[in-house]
């Protein structure tokens, strides 16, 4: 019987639109190819999320990458936590399992400076008897280390929980700690992954 349930963040509770956010600077396609090669689209944005290189270092990376567009590399990254908002129905969902008696938790890759800039407009943080965050026990999903976090912290049976993300590859590895999951890939996806547990939310 399941009795917890732990959500992912970007794309499960909020939208990531970074390449929307992007777009909003009107750059040249030269400029935005490469911003999108240094940043978003590079293995180093992982290591944001990770938490263990300061974040300073890492920018100063993208911008040895691409000096010629260190300016707006800078001001890019500098505003990119607003390129994640908070879902509509995320507040209402949260706080309906709560209702229902659910243990929720939360299980996300994100970055320090990024999330707490988030804390504030995320109101279905407010529902959550928990999370782990990437940054703060330096590992991000689908490694092992962040989900023994998860369940360690919170003394979490995995045969009474079930794990909702966006990636094949994170519900594979929550599997493998004996986590029932679900792929999300919008609203009606998560009610129905819901009730194929004989959960029923308004």
């Amino acid at each position: 019987m399941i009795r917890t349930i732990i959500f992912d963040i970007g794309n499960v509770l909020a939208d990531f639109k970074w390449r929307e956010y992007l777009d909003s600077f009107s750059l040249p396609d030269e400029e935005r190819e490469a911003i999108e090669r240094v940043l978003f689209l590079n293995p180093r944005w992982q290591e944001i999320d990770r938490g263990k290189v300061p974040e300073d270092e890492i920018l100063a990376e993208a911008c040895a990458e691409a000096p010629r567009y260190e300016a707006s590399i800078r001001r890019i990254y500098s505003g990119a936590a607003e390129a994640v908002s908070q879902n509509s129905y995320a507040p209402a969902l949260l706080r309906s399992l709560k209702e229902l008696g659910y243990r929720i938790y939360i299980l996300s890759n994100y970055g320090k400076t990024f999330f707490e800039d988030r804390l504030s407009c995320f109101e279905f943080l407010n529902y959550v008897d928990g999370r782990v965050v990437s940054y703060e026990v330096h590992s991000v999903k689908p490694e092992p280390e962040i989900y023994e976090a998860l369940l360690e912290r919170y003394k979490i049976r995995p045969e009474e929980a079930v794990f909702f993300d966006d990636l094949p590859q994170n519900l594979e590895a929550a599997r493998r700690f004996g986590l029932s999951t679900v792929l999300v890939t919008g609203y009606e996806s998560i009610v129905e992954g819901l009730r194929s547990f004989g959960i029923e939310i308004e």
